[in-house]
Order: structure tokens, then C-alpha cells, then sequence
């Protein structure tokens, strides 16, 4: 699988984003051919925003939003991927591409603008509009928090479906992660404290819990792992501060590999982390976390197999209490270790992560290309239902010399559902197909009848155009072709809302609109293109016509069908007539351009 992997930050320095851009990229590429896209991106509009707004003037990559969606649009479309993951939202929002994306996060910007302290500025109202966007254009979302994924659903309103959760793993060299972990000597308990902020991330609370120790008697020391505060008492033996580890060098990576394995206790009373891989890597170690219940930490750290969640507003003397009740049980203290180590193995790893993101991978590409129509070599198609009755084989030769050559449809022949009413038989056939599509979890679907002909209007890209563009104004119905209608009103160049319709030989049928022919109870004086009228008022056609009905010399369908063989061409020659003569006023004042006089 090739996948374009869109990023602003570097994804082969470890440094960036703790390391997870590093490992979320390298675990893609250990199956799939991976192809940064972004840095280039990133310069020429910060170039562009220098000249327009002078050196000075802070870049705000959110306000280039549309612009980025343009340039990577065009990227796109001159090359040949098969998948989209991107970690920054402002290139997405405004992506248009057949190509499914994914975008990766380990929060919202909703959940993080308050510890940021810009909740009612200009800045954040903008940066949730576009992250909205970014949510909505993609096909599926993966955080490594359910924390992360309700703000998606609740704040944002994203489909509940495409949000998924995946947790990251310690941000580790493999070769240094033990392959099973050791027991440090019980002579004195070693606490580890790992953080660039000091006051963010409870140092001071961390810092207070070990003086609370040791003055009840407990010989335990304290490494603090990021930070240099500068009001710490540095005659103190016990303490020990490294304000940076390097984690690309060797060298540092076998001092921390030899801190952690040394180490007890991971304990980081955070005022608010979006996950905290640093938990992932204490379990790596069979090291018990102590932390604040804040977040997205919870999603890591589980009481009692892991570590303990103590409330956000917990004292030192909460943590300390809790830590010498742990230190003196040590067959408590040794199977908290052994678990801690199992959470890892089975849950907090990057293979782990690979695996699941691979299956997800798999299913997107199987299943979804912007509203799941499928890939083959020769583009796109569309779940294509075809109603026949099996005694009428003189129709099924007519619909399949009709899609004959046009592998833009994946064509399914569903046998005709039966009724002494005709009406309630197309019904329970639709009724049918529509079960079907739930099942293959599709999300727009094809539905034909047997007397459908294509005219000489139809293309395979006037289609799907218009397939994408309905979806995207909400349509629940989209015709190809109509034998009568109320009003109509034109919503793009080739697009007609209306009010009711007639005929149903050749419609498009969306997901959003699934349930309410599944719910509705179809009576016997109802038919079905009635009923779909009554249902949606999101109904519209194609004009020019691509489908018309064929004439058998005979209707399964209503009795003034049967009675008058000729009715629905007529039917057809009238709705031509009439939009035909709305066509051309359109095209005047809308699209003078193409207005052809």
C-alpha cells in the first residue's frame, strides 16, 4: 500500500511531538511504501505570509487553511497513493480527494483550548471551525483516547462510526525495551518524575510528595527528567535533576534505559496531558505510575493493574500515603510490576498499534472511497442493485446489454419480491436492497429497475460528479431521470432539487436515508415513488436525463400503466419539457457562459 503521509513536523526526528510522530510513522513503513508530504508545504506559504504580511507578523498556519487544501489537492491528483494519514488538521479540512484519509490526534482542539488559555479568542473560534472541517472531510479518525474521540462525537458531532481508538505505544527503541523486565533491589525506593514543564506537569506536588517520605522515614531518592527548577535544594543527595535526555543519541538512551530499570515508582501529578506516553513507557519497564486522573491518561493508566489515579486536586500527602502503602507490601508492590509489564505487551506497544491501524487500513481501502464507493483498477463504482423478476428474462437481457462494458457499476441482480399489488412488490424489493446495503455497510447504493435505458446524456463522470456534489448538499435521493414532478430548483449547473417525483427505474440512494425506508409501513394504496416523496425533502435529479424507462407493451407495477403502455414515455416527454424550458432560464442567469443561444 502506498501511503501519503502528511505532516508539518518531521516524522524521522524523535524529538517532535515526544516521539510519536517518529513511531506512527516508521510502524506504517514497516508494510507500506510511506511518503512524507508537508515540510515543502509548510515553507512556501510561510514564505508567501512574509511577503504579504512583513517579517514580523506571526504565522498562523489555520489561516491558510483553503490554500493548503489546494496545493495538496493538486499533489494528489498528480500522483498515485492509495491512502491519506494526516497528523495536522488544517491540511485537511479543505482536501478534495478521492483518496480516503485518515487523520491521527491524540486530542481536540475543543478539550485542549482551556489549558491553553484561549477558550473566547478569535484564534480559537477559528481553530475549531477548521478542526470540524478536518473531522468531517476525513474517513476515519484515530485517537488514542476514547477522552479524545467523545469531544469528536459530542462537541463536533462526528459519525460515531469513523471515530476509532487505538492507543500509542512507549516511544522506545525496540532493542533497549527489555525482554522481560527485571526487579530493582528493595534497598531504597526510587522515584522517577519525567517532564519539560515543571509546573504543568505536578513537579512541585512530585517534588513535596518525596520530602513527605522521607520525613516519615521511608530512604527513597528522586529523579526529575526534563526540567531544571531552579528553587530546588541541589546539596540534596537523594535528588538528582537531568534537565534533558536525548533520546536519538545512544548514548543517552542507554542512561535513561538504565534509570528506568532501576526505578519504582513513575510519579507525575499532571495538571493535563492528552494521553502520556511516558506512562507507556514506565509499563514498558514493569514501573507503577502515579498520576492525576486528568485527560487522557486514564486511557493508560488503569487502578491496580498498572498504577493509581489519584483525583486532580490530590495533595503530596495522598500520592505519599499511597506510595508507602504500596512499598510495604511487596508482594502487592511485585504483582502491580508484573501487571504493568502485561499492560504494555498487550495493549501499549507500537505493534500492537500497527497491527489494529493495518486492519483499519485494510477494511478503509476495502470497503469506503468517499462514501464507500469502491476502488478497482479502471476508478470508481457504485453498489448497483438491479430488480427483476426472474420470469421476465426478455428484461434482463434488455438491463444487461444497458450496463454492458460500464464497470463504473458493480452490478447485483436481486430477484423481484412478489405481491398481488404490484406497488407493494417494487416496495418490498427496495425494502430488500436496502437490508443488503446496511449489510455490506454501504454508504450510497444504486437501485435499478429492469426497464432502465441510458440516454445519450450519460457519462460516467457526469455521474459521479454529481454523486459527490448531492452528497455533499445533503441529498437523500438522487435521480437520473424523472417521469413528474411539483417544482424544481436548480442547485448546481446539472442539478435539480424537487419537491416530489416520479418514477424510481434509476435512483441513487444515501446512507442518511437507509432507516427511514426501513422504518416506513407501505400501504396498499402507497407506491414507491410516493412514498419516497413523502419521506425526503431532500429529493433531486439529473438534468440532462441519463435514465429513461423502456417500453414493455406492459407494466408489473400500477394498473394505468397497464392500461395505457405509452403513458410513461409520456410522462417523461412532459418532465423533459418542463425542466428543459427551467434548464435554459438557469443557464442564462446562472451560467451564462455555457448558455447556448
Amino acid at each position: 500500500m502506498k501511503i501519503f503521509f502528511l505532516s508539518s513536523l518531521n516524522p524521522n526526528g524523535l524529538n517532535y511531538w515526544s516521539g510519536t510522530l517518529f513511531f506512527i510513522f516508521n510502524s506504517l513503513k514497516k508494510r507500506h511504501t510511506v511518503n512524507w508530504i508537508g515540510n515543502d508545504v509548510i515553507d512556501n506559504i510561510k514564505r508567501y505570509h512574509v511577503i504579504q504580511c512583513g517579517q514580523n507578523s506571526p504565522f498562523i498556519p489555520e489561516c491558510y487553511a483553503e490554500v493548503f487544501g489546494r496545493m495538496i489537492s493538486q499533489i494528489i491528483s498528480e500522483s498515485n497513493y492509495d491512502v491519506i494519514v494526516a497528523r495536522d488538521y488544517y491540511f485537511i479540512s479543505h482536501l478534495k480527494t478521492n483518496i480516503p484519509v485518515i487523520y491521527i490526534g491524540d486530542t481536540t482542539f475543543d478539550l485542549f483550548k482551556d489549558y491553553l488559555k484561549i477558550s473566547e479568542t478569535p484564534f480559537a473560534l477559528l481553530a475549531e471551525r477548521i478542526e470540524q472541517k478536518a473531522i468531517s472531510n476525513a474517513d476515519l479518525v484515530v485517537y488514542s483516547s476514547e477522552w479524545a474521540k467523545e469531544s469528536a462525537v459530542k462537541h463536533y458531532g462526528a459519525e460515531i462510526n469513523k471515530i476509532k481508538v487505538i492507543e500509542f505505544g512507549a516511544n522506545l527503541p525496540e532493542k533497549t525495551i527489555p525482554k522481560q523486565i527485571t526487579f530493582p533491589q528493595m534497598d531504597a525506593c526510587r522515584l522517577l518524575f519525567i517532564g519539560k514543564n515543571w509546573q504543568n506537569k505536578g513537579g512541585e506536588k512530585a517534588y513535596q510528595t518525596y520530602l513527605l517520605l522521607r520525613k516519615k522515614g521511608l530512604d527513597c531518592s528522586l529523579t526529575i527528567i526534563g526540567c531544571n527548577p531552579a528553587h530546588l535544594d541541589t546539596t540534596d543527595p537523594h535528588l538528582h535533576v537531568i534537565p534533558f535526555i536525548d533520546k536519538s543519541d545512544e548514548g543517552e538512551q542507554r542512561r535513561l534505559d538504565e534509570m528506568l530499570r532501576n526505578t519504582h515508582f513513575l510519579i507525575l501529578p499532571t495538571i493535563f496531558d492528552c494521553y502520556g506516553i511516558v506512562f507507556c513507557e514506565a509499563c514498558a519497564y514493569g514501573i507503577p505510575s502515579l498520576a492525576a486522573d486528568v485527560g487522557g491518561v486514564h486511557q493508560i493508566i488503569r487502578n491496580g493493574k498498572n498504577g493509581y489515579l489519584l483525583p486532580h486536586d490530590a495533595n503530596p500527602q495522598q500520592y505519599a500515603r499511597l506510595i508507602f502503602q504500596l512499598w510495604n507490601n511487596p508482594e502487592e508492590y511485585r504483582k502491580l510490576r508484573l501487571s504493568s509489564r502485561q499492560e504494555f505487551e498487550e495493549r501499549l506497544n507500537w505493534n500492537v498499534w500497527e497491527q489494529k491501524i493495518n486492519i483499519m487500513l485494510n477494511k478503509l481501502i476495502a470497503t469506503s472511497k468517499k462514501t464507500t464507493m469502491e476502488t478497482k483498477e479502471t476508478g470508481f463504482y457504485i453498489p448497483t442493485y438491479v430488480i427483476n423478476l426472474k420470469e421476465r428474462k426478455e428484461r434482463k437481457r434488455h438491463v444487461v446489454k444497458e450496463f454492458e462494458g460500464r464497470e463504473e457499476f458493480g452490478i447485483n441482480f436481486v430477484e423481484a419480491c412478489t405481491h398481488p399489488i404490484g406497488a407493494v412488490g417494487l416496495w418490498n424489493s427496495i425494502v430488500k436492497i436496502v437490508k443488503m446495503a446496511v449489510e455490506q455497510e454501504d454508504d450510497v447504493i444504486l437501485i435499478c429497475e429492469d426497464d432502465h435505458y441510458f440516454t445519450e446524456h450519460y457519462s460516467k463522470e457526469y455521474l459521479f460528479e454529481n454523486i459527490f456534489n448531492a452528497h455533499e448538499q445533503g441529498a437523500d435521493i438522487l435521480s437520473g431521470g424523472i417521469g413528474g414532478f411539483g417544482y424544481a430548483v436548480p442547485v448546481a449547473g446539472n442539478r435539480y432539487w424537487v419537491d416530489w417525483l416520479w418514477c424510481t427505474q434509476f435512483i441513487v440512494v444515501y446512507k442518511k436515508f437507509f432507516q427511514k425506508i426501513l422504518d416506513y409501513k407501505f400501504k396498499d394504496n402507497d407506491t414507491a415513488d410516493g412514498v419516497i416523496s413523502q419521506l425526503s425533502n431532500n429529493l433531486m435529479t439529473l438534468y440532462p436525463f441519463i435514465s429513461r424507462q423502456k417500453e414493455f407493451g406492459y407494466s408489473d407495477i400500477t394498473q394505468g400503466n397497464k392500461d395505457n403502455p405509452h403513458l410513461i414515455s409520456q410522462h417523461f416527454e412532459r418532465a423533459d419539457a418542463r425542466l428543459s424550458a427551467i434548464h435554459r432560464v438557469s443557464t442564462f442567469y446562472n451560467y451564462p457562459d455555457c448558455f447556448e443561444k
